[in-house]
């Protein structure tokens, strides 16, 4: 049955391949712009969230999460990601701030780290700290009947002393499946350090399942992005097997997979500013939306025909506001989770940090809906 379904997925998208590899360059311009209040996190203080269309709802994974007191004050420990279920929003018409419940409850890290990763909390002896700041949602690979979901997620192994990092990280691959839709999904390492500090962390930076491939996205090190893509071919669209996987070097597709520092790699007019990439079919187009980085919330797009390029220039299309702490704003994500998959509208949030009535800085997410004409 996930065959059929599996084969299914690709004949209805190849549609999709012919009119995206014709389509011509794109220039989106905005309609109008609807805010939804911030993000609602009962009890909690949440960083970065990015969201995916998962079962019957909505999966949101953030980063460094802290329990708030009786006062509203954020309290040890710091969890250094969670995760919680939505519904979609309302309609423009009536924008209500949009909550997210945990059925897990508060505790251990969805995404657990690794056992030399001075796990549970990631706080070292020696005063450093291993952080699993996932920067997208994870790669869904199935979605079938009864709730049954296949995910996987590829995580940074960053290692920190205060906020500077003091490693080269390697990037672990983890497993996500849900059987049924109403917990949580189970989680687990699939493969410590999948990709080599000295190759590209595909995967980590922005993902897209299209015409029978994942594409998976991973940061340069002078800020762009690099691409490969795995066949879903694997029982559930499994990615743990890298000869299904091709990476785009010097313009075609190949199987040796290149060291981080290639100079060939690097997409033009692409940024790994956190960011998310989509297929539009309003535009025949893949769009990436982003940023520009702390300490701005200003927010761009770029299209096109394919998940390769040619990426058109990015160009600014919204601004939020910064917040009064110390942080100001950064975390520029779209949610086509949120979206009814027309591409006439998408959804966007940014974190940022302000001080509640005792002085104390708290983090919180903007929610916008961004109408397209």
């Amino acid at each position: 049955m996930a065959s059929l379904v599996r084969t299914a997925t690709i004949l209805l998208s190849a549609p999709a391949a012919l009119a995206a590899t014709l389509a011509a360059a794109v220039t989106p311009v905005v309609k109008s712009t609807t805010s939804y209040g911030v993000l609602s996190n009962p009890g909690l203080t949440r960083d970065s969230c990015s969201s995916n269309l998962w079962n019957n709802n909505v999966l949101w994974v953030c980063r460094d999460t802290e329990q708030l007191n009786s006062a509203g004050n954020p309290v040890l420990p710091v969890v250094v990601n969670t995760a919680s279920y939505s519904s979609m929003p309302n309609s423009p018409s009536n924008p209500q701030p949009l909550s997210l419940t945990s059925p897990q409850g508060f505790g251990s890290p969805f995404y657990p780290l690794e056992s030399d990763e001075c796990p549970t909390f990631g706080a070292c002896s020696d005063g450093t700290r291993w952080v699993g700041w996932p920067d997208t949602g994870p790669v869904v690979t199935f979605r079938g009947s009864g709730g049954n979901t296949n995910a996987y997620a590829f995580m940074s192994r960053n290692h920190l002393s205060g906020l500077s990092q003091i490693n080269t990280p390697s990037y672990s691959l983890y497993h996500l499946l849900s059987q049924s839709s109403g917990p949580m999904p189970s989680v687990s390492l699939a493969v410590s350090s999948f990709w080599s500090s000295s190759q590209i962390g595909y995967g980590s930076a922005a993902s897209v399942v299209m015409n029978g491939y994942a594409y998976l996205y991973g940061a340069t090190p002078d800020g762009k992005l690099a691409l490969a893509r795995a066949a879903q071919t694997g029982f559930l669209g499994a990615l743990d097997d890298k000869s299904l996987y091709e990476y785009y070097v010097n313009g075609a597709w190949t199987r040796t997979a290149p060291s981080r520092t290639a100079s060939n790699i690097a997409l033009p007019n692409t940024s790994s500013a956190q960011g998310t990439i989509y297929w539009s079919p309003k535009w025949n187009s893949y769009v990436w939306i982003g940023g520009d980085g702390f300490p701005n919330a200003n927010f761009y797009i770029s299209t096109a025909p394919n998940p390769e390029g040619p990426w058109t220039a990015a160009a600014r299309f919204y601004t939020g506001t910064v917040g009064n702490g110390s942080l100001g704003a950064y975390s520029t994500v779209a949610h086509p989770s949120l979206t009814d998959g027309t591409g006439n509208y998408i959804f966007i949030t940014w974190t940022r940090t302000n001080k509640n009535s005792a002085g104390v800085e708290v983090y919180d997410q903007p929610l916008v809906r961004v109408d397209w004409q």
